[in-house]
């Protein structure tokens, strides 16, 4: 059991200190490109807030947009009707 556990710690490290020295001798090239992703959803996440914002300011608006939008969802919805 020990065994088990001295190895699965001494993998963790050696993979932690990998990717550390990767990082260094790359220059951070190879983790570019997930930066680069969370960017896009950040940016995917801000404009979901920017509609939410659009849709609460509204006020009367309100019902016809969520009317639509629940339309959508629903022809879009692959589940089953009751």
């Amino acid at each position: 059991m020990f065994k088990f556990m001295f190895r699965t710690i001494t993998l963790i490290m050696f993979l932690l200190f990998l990717i550390v020295g990767l990082a260094v001798w790359k220059g951070g090239d190879p983790f570019r490109a997930i930066g680069q992703r969370i960017t896009v959803a950040g940016d995917v996440v801000s404009k979901f807030g920017d509609l939410v914002d659009d849709i609460r300011q509204g006020g009367e608006k309100i019902n016809k947009t969520y009317d639509q939008l629940k339309d959508t969802i629903s022809e879009n919805d692959p589940s089953p009707k009751r």
